[in-house]
C-alpha cells in the first residue's frame, strides 16, 4: 500500500504531535446528584472491530447504540470522554452522558452548531449544556465537561462539523478508546438508518493523532490538513491511515483507495476478480463525478463492483447506468413520514483483490463523509484500514446484504428519503413528550 510498516505518526508540515498521554490517570473529582446504580466493571473489555445496525430489524438496529453505551458505561471517574457529532439529539444518549459526567467523568462535546440552535427546550443540547455545567467547580480547567459548537467546520473556513467520533482514555480494561463511523448520537441513526462504527482499542499513536485532531477542532481556528498512517494492535501487518477534512489540496479519500485497484489476478476472491462494494449515501458536485468516472472505469476494466446509495443528481446517475448500482430509500405510506423512512446512510466502501500490486489486497474506507463538495470543506474523519482481511469482508457482505434488499435503481430513484417534507408552522420545536424516538430509544437501554 506505500503505508506498510509506518511506525511513527507523520502529520502535515507545521503540525507538531505534541498532546498529553492519555494514559495518565486524572483524580476522581466529586459528582454530582445521587450515586449510579451500577458502578463501572474495571475488568470489561472493549471489543475492537466494526459492528452494524439495521433498521429493519429490531434486534439489531441498535447494535451501534448498545456497542457505545457499554463502553461508556464502564469508563470510570477521572477519565475522559471526547465526542464530536454533527448531531446529538437522543434522549437515551443524553442520559447516558450526564450519569458519566456526575460519576466523575470529564465529558467534552462538539456538535453543529445550527442543529443545536434548533433544538428547543428539553431537546439534548439544551439539557446536556446545563447539565455538564454542574460539578465543575472543583475540576481542572482542561477537564471540565460542557457541550459547545464551532462557528461553521472546527478546523477550517466554511462548511460544517459533521465527523461523528469519539475517543475514551479507558472504559474497564482496555486505554485508548477511539470509536467512529456514519451515525449521529440520535435515534433516527438505529431505527431509519444503515450505518456502521467501527473501534479501535490500545493504539495510542492512532488515539495521540485523533487528540491532536480534537485539540484543534475545540479552538475553532482554522488549521493545516491532518493525515497520518500508524500499524494495527489488532491486525498483524495492517495499517490504518487517519485522513481529517477539510482536505484543502490532498487527494480525495475514495480515490486514494480507488486509484490502487487492478481489477484482475485477485487470488483472495472466487472470480479471480478484484471486487468493490461501495456504500456511500450521498453523491455530488464534481465530487461526485470524479469518484462515480473510477468507480465506472473499474467496472469497465473487469471488477465485480457493486453500489448501494441514498442521493445523487442525474449526471452521476447517467455515469454509473447500467452498473450494479441501487439505492435503499424505503418509503412508507403514501408520502414520505421522516419518523419511518428507511435509507443507507453508511459513507464508505470495500476492496478485496488486487491493489497496488498485491493481488490478495484488502482495504476498507469508514467515514463520515458525503462524497460532495461540502464534505470536502467541512469537518470530517476518514479512516482506511489496510490489509486487514476480516474487516474488508465483512464490510463487503454488509454492502451486498443492502444491495439485494434495496428496493429502488437508479431507473426508479426518489430525490431522498423525504421528498415531500416540510416543516408546519408551529412545530418547529419538537417538546420532550413529541419526541418520537424516546419509545424506540427504549428497546437500546
Amino acid at each position: 500500500m506505500g503505508q506498510a510498516g509506518t511506525a511513527a505518526v507523520s502529520v502535515a508540515p507545521g503540525l507538531a504531535l505534541v498532546v498529553s498521554s492519555p494514559g495518565t490517570r486524572i483524580a476522581p473529582t466529586a459528582t454530582v446528584g445521587t450515586a449510579v446504580k451500577r458502578a463501572p466493571n474495571p475488568t470489561y473489555v472493549v471489543t475492537p472491530g466494526i459492528v452494524f445496525n439495521h433498521p429493519f430489524r429490531k434486534k439489531k438496529r441498535g447494535k451501534v447504540q448498545r456497542k457505545i453505551i457499554k463502553t461508556l458505561k464502564n469508563v470510570p471517574a477521572g477519565e475522559t470522554v471526547r465526542l464530536m457529532t454533527w448531531n446529538f439529539d437522543s434522549p437515551l444518549f443524553t442520559r447516558k452522558f450526564i450519569a458519566a459526567h456526575k460519576r466523575g467523568v470529564s465529558v467534552q462535546i462538539i456538535m453543529a452548531r445550527g442543529l443545536a440552535r434548533g433544538q428547543g427546550p428539553g431537546r439534548s443540547y439544551p439539557t446536556l449544556r446545563n447539565a455538564l455545567k454542574k460539578g465543575n467547580a472543583d475540576r481542572p480547567k482542561a477537564l471540565r465537561s460542557w457541550i459547545r459548537t464551532c462557528s461553521a467546520t472546527c478546523r477550517g473556513k466554511g462548511g460544517a462539523m459533521h465527523s461523528k467520533l469519539m475517543l475514551i482514555s479507558r472504559s474497564g480494561a482496555t486505554s485508548h478508546i477511539a470509536m467512529q463511523g456514519s451515525g449521529n448520537f440520535t435515534g433516527a441513526a438505529a431505527v431509519q438508518q444503515f450505518n456502521d462504527w467501527t473501534t479501535i482499542t490500545e493504539n495510542q499513536p492512532l488515539y495521540d493523532g485523533w487528540m491532536l485532531m480534537w485539540k484543534q477542532a475545540k479552538k475553532d481556528k482554522n488549521v493545516k490538513p491532518l493525515r497520518f498512517t500508524v500499524p494495527s494492535t489488532t491486525t498483524p501487518g495492517a495499517t490504518i491511515t487517519s485522513m481529517f477534512a477539510p482536505h484543502r489540496g490532498e487527494i480525495d479519500p475514495a480515490l486514494k483507495v480507488l486509484n490502487k485497484v487492478q481489477c484482475t489476478g485477485a487470488t483472495n476472491t472466487a472470480s479471480g476478480r478484484t471486487k468493490v462494494r461501495i456504500a456511500n449515501a450521498v453523491w455530488g458536485d464534481d465530487r461526485g463525478v470524479r469518484v462515480a468516472r473510477k468507480v465506472r472505469q473499474l467496472r469497465d476494466q473487469g471488477c465485480d463492483v457493486r453500489i448501494v446509495f441514498m442521493m445523487m443528481p442525474l449526471k452521476i446517475r447517467n455515469i454509473l447506468k447500467g452498473l450494479p448500482a441501487k439505492q435503499m430509500v424505503y418509503i412508507t405510506g403514501a408520502t414520505a413520514n421522516k419518523f419511518k423512512d428507511r435509507y443507507v446512510h453508511l459513507k464508505g466502501l470495500s476492496v478485496q483483490g488486487n491493489i497496488d500490486g498485491r493481488r490478495n489486497g484488502n482495504a476498507v474506507l469508514s467515514s463520515s463523509e458525503n462524497w460532495t463538495q461540502l464534505g470536502w470543506h467541512s469537518d470530517e474523519q476518514n479512516v482506511i484500514f489496510w490489509d486487514d482481511a476480516p474487516l474488508a469482508a465483512k464490510y463487503a457482505d454488509r454492502v451486498d446484504l443492502i444491495f439485494r434488499q434495496a428496493p429502488r435503481s437508479i431507473n426508479n430513484y426518489v430525490n431522498s428519503a423525504d421528498p415531500n417534507g416540510r416543516i408546519v408552522p408551529g412545530t418547529e420545536f419538537l417538546g420532550p413528550k413529541d419526541y418520537p424516538f424516546h419509545d424506540l430509544e427504549a428497546e437500546f437501554d
